[in-house]
């Protein structure tokens, strides 16, 4: 009967040298599986990161995998706005690239509800989920993003809502004036934003590490325990 106590004392203190971990990195592992994060035309790029890997699907269905070099705008940003918006009924509404407008906004108010507040801009461009500005305070950010928005109104009299602005956006009829540097193994590939339909970032995770290093750690903890009660349990007994 002693050698069986023993015996399961000796498997309850193996056991969790491994245990805790094992399952700490599986669950951390299975966590960093699902943790990418999908970009559309209305979600805004200021979360991606340098380095991050991603992999973009143009709108033509090709897939590009590589990680992130920058942000930068396009040089030849006025010709191709004025050769897809100038000239269109869409072009009355939408603010041309440096015109001056008015921002009607909102945010939240300090109890509840929301409170709109007007600010003067000049408009640089659009971009995924947001409007660039330049803004006449240093209150406003130069990245706006449509989500705070309520229209925009140009000093011609023309208004644009965020709502039909958001509309034109996911019918691709409103450029982006951003482009992405993605670096492969041999190159950098320098891609407009307006021509990608989706962007996954798959930057890396520390979910499988972390998992280990806690589970790591309990195990230390239990195999204490056991030890403790080991000697509780025999003292200084031996074969």
């Amino acid at each position: 009967m002693r050698m069986i106590s023993l015996v399961l004392v000796l498997l309850a203190f193996t056991i969790p040298l491994t245990g805790c971990s094992v399952i700490g990195l599986a669950i951390g592992a299975a966590s960093d599986a699902h943790a990418s994060k999908e970009f559309t035309r209305l979600t805004p790029l200021v979360d991606l990161s340098e380095g991050s890997p991603l992999t973009l699907i143009t709108a033509h269905g090709d897939t590009v995998k590589g990680e992130l070099v920058g942000l930068k705008e396009i040089p030849e940003y006025d010709k191709i706005y004025r050769e897809r918006v100038s000239g269109t009924p869409l072009g009355d509404v939408i603010p041309a690239p440096q015109v001056h407008v008015t921002v009607v906004a909102h945010e939240k108010a300090q109890l509840f509800g929301t409170h709109q507040h007007r600010f003067q801009a000049k408009v640089l461009g659009f971009d995924p989920g947001v409007v660039r500005l330049l803004p006449g305070t240093s209150r406003y950010s130069p990245v706006f993003p449509l989500s705070g928005m309520d229209s925009l109104l140009s000093d011609g009299g023309h208004s644009i809502s965020s709502e039909t602005l958001i509309e034109m956006i996911k019918e691709s009829r409103v450029p982006f004036v951003s482009i992405l540097g993605i670096r492969d193994t041999l190159e950098t590939h320098w891609i407009p934003s307006d021509e990608i339909s989706l962007i996954i970032d798959k930057s890396s995770r520390n979910g499988a590490i972390t998992g280990f290093l806690v589970g790591a750690a309990m195990d230390v903890c239990a195999v204490l325990a056991v030890r403790s009660a080991f000697h509780s349990m025999w003292g200084n007994w031996t074969w």
